[in-house]
């Protein structure tokens, strides 16, 4: 499909109807105006490229695609499965890539800084630290929960770091960025295996898990840029 000349009023209409938006809602997440949604509804004008583009956009980052002739649909879920050191390098290429199109907030739980480091991350340990802290967010963006105490934590700038007891939240490793969920096994062989589930609902679900915890987590000491190996804190 031609995403630019192809979206036609039935499709703008029928997308707000699964959403259950109204024309405002729509208009205020695409940042156009109603009176321009409500022309394209009445197909009294032809979306411009652009126009076209912001809207498509509001629509699929909550979950919509839109399928030829001029159907829209909630995405299905898309399920990706990494194994072995070059899949861990694919994901950690997806990661990055995702921060650096969409700008979000990427969470993580781990039991250890270490173990994480050593089993999963690897050799591309700093290809990836290099490439994130290059992506220059103003805040940390990376948010790291830890469920052991291993010692001194390495840790980088662009992320904060708290610490939780294993007695409040599974300990088994997952990523949460923008609307991916990945969990991460390393007792396979080959190791590790990631698999990565592309579905805006259960990102969120996991997301609101995270943060139900990150409250009731211990702070750990803030990293100076480029990172260092942060005290523990008692």
């Amino acid at each position: 499909m031609d995403r630019a000349h192809n979206l036609t009023a039935r499709q703008i209409k029928a997308a707000r109807a699964l959403l259950d938006w109204s024309q405002d809602d729509l208009a205020s997440t695409s940042d156009l105006s109603v009176a321009t949604i409500r022309k394209l509804e009445l197909g009294h004008i032809s979306p411009r490229d652009k126009t076209a583009h912001d809207i498509r956009q509001a629509f699929e980052n909550t979950g919509l695609e839109f399928i030829e002739p001029e159907g829209v649909r909630l995405k299905p879920d898309d399920i990706t499965v990494y194994q072995g050191r070059d899949g861990a390098k694919a994901f950690f290429d997806d990661v990055y890539e995702t921060a650096q199109k969409k700008g979000c907030e990427v969470i993580l739980v781990c039991p250890s800084a270490q173990k994480y480091i050593n089993e999963v991350l690897g050799e591309y340990r700093e290809t990836h630290i290099k490439r994130m802290t290059a992506l220059g967010q103003d805040a940390p963006f990376v948010k790291c929960m830890l469920t052991e105490d291993d010692g001194p934590l390495w840790a980088c700038a662009y992320g904060e770091y708290r610490r939780i007891s294993k007695n409040y939240i599974n300990s088994v490793p997952f990523y949460v960025y923008d609307d991916k969920y990945a969990i991460i096994v390393t007792d396979t062989r080959p190791s590790p295996k990631i698999t990565v589930i592309q579905s805006r609902v259960i990102a969120e679900a996991f997301r609101q898990q995270f943060y139900s915890m990150w409250e009731k987590a211990t702070p750990l000491n803030k990293i100076e840029p480029g990172g260092k190996q942060a005290k523990k804190k008692y």
